[in-house]
């Protein structure tokens, strides 16, 4: 496992260094071997609870082979409504003010807004302003629960259906493929906790085959899916979570009136989705890794931005330096 790299003073530190994480603090020295640069991901947080968030996510991104520097962001007009306002200040940043062109790949969560149309989501244009460049700079993108039902609609069109009730509690999906690199050694069966309103059908995915179904449970649907050609996995479902996480919402859906069934206790008290979660996080870091400069946004300008400071080296050589620097 190697070093996750945060933002100075970010709470989740303690918490991850706490569970044997090596984790790295604003742009200290990184203690892995020389000439490996770090993959840099974009972690887009719209879940209520920001700093626990922070932790999860921290866990899987940390199970790569390499440094991972993780970049807290926020869409433009989303404004936190549950977390300290000094908390998104000090660690946050929205997507107009980053570099989006130093990014290897983004993860974005899902958020509590499910039963709304995709259009009145008071924060949709920010949304929308995200997936429209990830999109056309093919930035490998993890999309989350509600992310990835609203990436769908975005990219292709697929609509979300309501529920009626909420689908909750861990369900066990089943592969549909293990050729997509993502699949590769994942658990049997796909443990993966649940909790939504809304979900996306099989038969409304594109016709020509454009997204690929990839885990489905028999009770609670499609769990992931991918658009290879946009280097985008839909996953709809939380391999994020703790294993208190399921029992917090169930007692506060609860308190509300909301009829919600009780989560399996010997499968949230063992979190059997967490060698889901990691399998699947493993993977989609290790494919990041593999990608060629070129294949970075605006991949080709830094390309002849290094043949010109080494005084006009070929671009086989070029190409080489790349490689051993990211690989």
């Amino acid at each position: 496992m190697a070093a996750l790299i945060l933002p100075t003073g970010l709470p989740a530190v303690k918490t991850l260094r706490r569970e044997g994480i090596a984790v790295v603090e604003g742009e200290s020295p990184v203690p892995f071997a020389e000439g490996v640069e770090p993959l840099t991901i974009a972690l887009v947080n719209i879940m209520p609870d920001k700093p626990t968030t922070e932790v999860q996510f921290g866990r899987l991104l940390a199970g790569a082979d390499r440094p991972v520097r993780v970049v807290l962001v926020l869409p433009d007009g989303y404004t936190p409504q549950t977390t300290a306002p000094g908390h998104v200040e000090r660690f946050y940043r929205r997507w107009s003010e980053i570099d989006r062109y130093e990014l290897d790949g983004i993860v974005i969560t899902g958020a509590p807004v499910e039963h709304l149309a995709f259009s009145v989501v008071r924060y949709w244009t920010g949304m929308s302003a995200i997936f429209n460049w990830v999109s056309e700079a093919r930035l490998p993108a993890m999309h989350v629960c509600w992310a990835a039902m609203a990436a769908l609609w975005h990219d292709h069109g697929v609509p979300k259906q309501d529920l009626g009730e909420k689908r909750f509690g861990v369900f066990p999906h089943v592969p549909l493929t293990f050729r997509s690199p993502i699949m590769h050694g994942a658990p049997l069966p796909l443990d993966m906790p649940v909790s939504r309103w809304a979900e996306v059908r099989l038969s409304d995915l594109p016709i020509d085959g454009s997204v690929r179904p990839l885990a489905l449970a028999p009770v609670s649907g499609l769990g992931m899916a991918e658009d290879p050609e946009r280097r985008a996995i839909y996953l709809l479902n939380h391999p994020e979570y703790d294993a208190d996480t399921l029992d917090r919402e169930y007692e506060r859906d609860r308190a509300r009136g909301i009829r919600v069934t009780r989560p399996d206790p010997a499968r949230t008290a063992a979190r059997s989705w967490e060698p889901t979660g990691r399998a699947l996080f493993r993977n989609w870091l290790t494919e990041l890794g593999r990608l060629d400069l070129r294949d970075r946004p605006l991949g080709m300008l830094e390309l002849l931005l290094r043949i010109q400071t080494q005084g006009g080296a070929s671009m086989g050589g070029a190409s080489m330096a790349c490689s051993e620097t990211r690989h």
